[in-house]
């Protein structure tokens, strides 16, 4: 019997000029392998998950779907190996943006400056599986495993990937001693770039647009094979047959991520309000006094009306704060003589007209 798999290292086409496929692509092809889970993990980003999470409602999918995994890679600037990090839950969630954020302000626009420091300091609450490079010694790896699991002793792996270069089985002993030398689980990765094999032509295009060479001269550059792509369960249980648990380690690690997107929603900031009032009730009592204002021979009929039926509206939609928020700035502005006007549609509201 084949056992379970779940992928957690998969680039889409949101790591700029390294991804082949879309994160839809990904999803649904994780749905006709039949997948435990599947983990989007962009390059120093979590832009790719959304779409991903979209693509498993495609009505044409299977009702069995995998388990969708939120993720990013983390690439540091100070020659740590690439590691993958997963939020277990809300608060996790958390940790890793504000981990990006850290990252994002340091570079300019488009770029993300990460320190192996940074993440020990927002590491709570995330899984995290250390990526060996293709080529070189793999003392850098040793060293973040330590330091990894020196502070995050339950929740570290070292993932290990089959590269088809004719020394896997060899390749793969190495690591599996190192792991049980730093004392963490083995974790069987494909380092995904594409969905299917047939995009690894467009995967050495993209390299060549961002290397800026001619793919005539890209060599070593691209990528020796069309391999890294989504296998399906039973492949990767033969590719890892000389170290089953990798396999299996997937999953566990997969059911330790409670978190969802789901679990997300938008949280406007608070809006100081009079003590004891809330949003809704200011606002009611802000554009009442206001129309009695600009009504002063008597609020119309028509626009009592307008005005009760877009309050209930705000209220349904929890709008109140924003409008308290638009408020103050336009008060702000008026106050200054910094010419200001509003746009769209709540601009053109009976309630922003009585409130001025």
């Amino acid at each position: 019997m084949t056992p379970a798999y779940a992928e957690i290292a998969v680039t889409s086409n949101f790591s700029f000029l390294r991804g082949a496929s879309r994160p839809e692509e990904l999803a649904k092809q994780a749905c006709v392998h039949g997948y435990a889970a599947i983990g989007i993990a962009d390059r120093n980003t979590l832009a790719g998950v959304v779409r991903a999470y979209a693509g498993f409602d495609d009505p044409e999918l299977p009702e069995k779907k995998p388990k969708f995994l939120v993720g990013a890679r983390l690439v540091f600037a100070d020659g740590t190996p690439d590691v993958l990090v997963y939020p277990t839950d809300r608060a996790a969630y958390g940790n890793l943006c504000r981990l990006l954020t850290v990252g994002k302000l340091r570079a300019k626009k488009g770029e993300c400056i990460l320190f192996l420091s940074d993440l020990l300091d927002w590491q709570e609450g995330l899984l995290l599986a250390v990526m060996p490079p293709a080529r070189g010694a793999l003392a850098r790896v040793r060293e973040a495993l330590e330091k990894l699991r020196g502070t995050a002793p339950d929740r570290t792996w070292l993932a290990a990937s089959t590269l088809h270069r004719g020394d896997d089985r060899r390749r793969l002993k190495r690591l599996k001693a190192l792991a049980h030398e730093a004392r963490v689980p083995l974790l069987a990765v494909n380092d995904v770039l594409y969905h299917i094999p047939e995009r690894r032509e467009l995967q050495d295009v993209v390299t060549c647009i961002r290397e800026h060479l001619t793919i005539d001269k890209a060599g070593k550059l691209l990528e020796a094979n069309a391999e890294r792509h989504l296998k399906s369960p039973e492949e990767m249980a033969r590719l890892f047959r000389d170290a089953p648990d990798a396999i299996t380690e997937t999953v566990r690690f997969a059911e330790r991520i409670s978190f969802s997107l789901a679990q997300l929603k938008y949280n406007y900031p608070e809006e100081p309000v009079p003590k004891g009032r809330t949003p809704d009730e200011y606002l009611h009592e802000l554009t009442w006094t206001g129309a009695d204002r600009r009504y002063p021979d008597g609020i119309p009929a028509s626009v009592r009306a307008t005005l009760e039926k877009e309050l209930a509206l705000i209220a349904k939609l929890d709008y109140a704060p924003y409008f308290l928020t638009v408020r103050d700035i336009v008060g702000f502005a008026r106050a200054r003589n910094i010419l200001c006007q509003g746009r769209g549609s709540a601009a053109n509201s009976a309630v922003c007209y009585v409130l001025d």
